[in-house]
């Protein structure tokens, strides 16, 4: 049995959970992420949260925001949503205190990897995964394989531009995808629908529900955008899917069948007849399925390059050389 540790790590939360290669998620767990002071109390949370899991892991792998540079596995870049993560090298501790090889990646490369090995990109050649929580983040997998830059750079989803007289944001970069559907994107348009107080996305569904119009106009402005970034990405790289997830996915049809209302006013009609807009299958586990999937493959890889010793003694694995940046990042 082919079990490993997954853990998806958002602004918000942390899920967690024990990932059996052919039968998914066998036990979970989850965390919030500002209940820990610093780095140190959410290595010691996590680690106890991992034992109790049970389960006979092989292996852990973490998706967080951001880029982890895999030369020395330091969060970097892009973790403005963790930030008690930056400069962290979270899979080498992790990975020292369980006794277990860790790999970091990306969480939108995560999630892609989970869909494609566990939900709806199964099958097909082309698709992008998009997460929406407190950011927004995904990638895009042609032939079964994400699409990363050099040194395994992420794409960022978040940072396409939709309006150029939108809301600038942290980076300096005007109406971007992420400031416009991120959770507080469906606040800020709340507020300018003439809704009331702020309110969590789902309250602002329910008050969509009962048709409250201040919250039916938010939730159809920000599902156009997300129709408007679908439609970019279908008409760049003619994708047969995209598929929507995230803790903000969970509204289900109320926010699948908006954008789909809007995806024809952004697509080209050729190829808008030979693609779809669905939610991920994999739904809010798509980062921990693909994180526990992708060191699950890390870790065979590293086992088939094992120089065994005696029988009896401890499985010695070579360091990777100069020409393997990826992990693990294990002591």
């Amino acid at each position: 049995m082919s079990q490993a540790i997954g853990i998806d790590i958002g602004g918000t939360a942390i899920k967690l959970g024990l990932i059996d290669a052919a039968r998914g998620v066998l036990a979970r767990g989850s965390l919030p992420l500002a209940a820990h002071a610093d780095y140190p109390a959410l290595l010691g949370a996590l680690t106890q949260a991992i034992a109790g899991l049970g389960g006979t892991a092989e292996a852990v792998g973490i998706a967080t925001p951001g880029y982890a540079d895999p030369r020395d596995g330091r969060l970097t870049v892009g973790g403005q949503n963790v930030p008690i993560l930056h400069g962290q090298r979270l899979a080498a501790d992790l990975g020292a205190r369980l006794g277990l090889p860790a790999w970091q990646i990306n969480d939108g490369i995560a999630a892609a990897l989970g869909e494609s090995r566990f939900g709806g990109g199964r099958g097909l050649r082309r698709f992008a995964v998009i997460t929406l929580g407190t950011g927004v983040g995904g990638a895009v997998v042609i032939d079964g394989s994400p699409v990363i830059g050099e040194r395994d750079t992420p794409p960022e989803f978040g940072a396409i531009v939709l309006d150029a007289a939108g809301p600038v944001n942290y980076s300096g970069l005007p109406g971007t995808f992420e400031a416009y559907c991120c959770a507080k994107g469906f606040a800020r348009a709340y507020a300018e629908a003439g809704g009331g107080d702020a309110c969590g996305v789902e309250v602002l569904f329910a008050h969509a529900a009962a048709a409250e119009p201040a919250a039916c106009a938010a939730v159809d402005a920000v599902c156009r955008r997300l129709a408007q970034a679908c439609g970019i990405m279908i008409n760049l790289l003619g994708l047969e899917a995209c598929f929507l997830g995230g803790g903000i996915a969970d509204a289900g049809a109320a926010l699948i069948d908006r954008v789909r209302a809007h995806l024809a006013d952004f697509t080209w009609p050729f190829l808008l007849a030979r693609a779809r807009v669905a939610l991920a299958e994999t739904g809010n586990d798509a980062g921990l399925l693909g994180a526990a999937a992708e060191a699950l493959q890390r870790w065979r890889g590293a086992a088939s390059r094992t120089t065994r010793a005696s029988p009896g003694t401890r499985r010695v694995r070579r360091a990777p050389s100069r020409d393997e940046p990826r992990g693990p990042w294990t002591p």
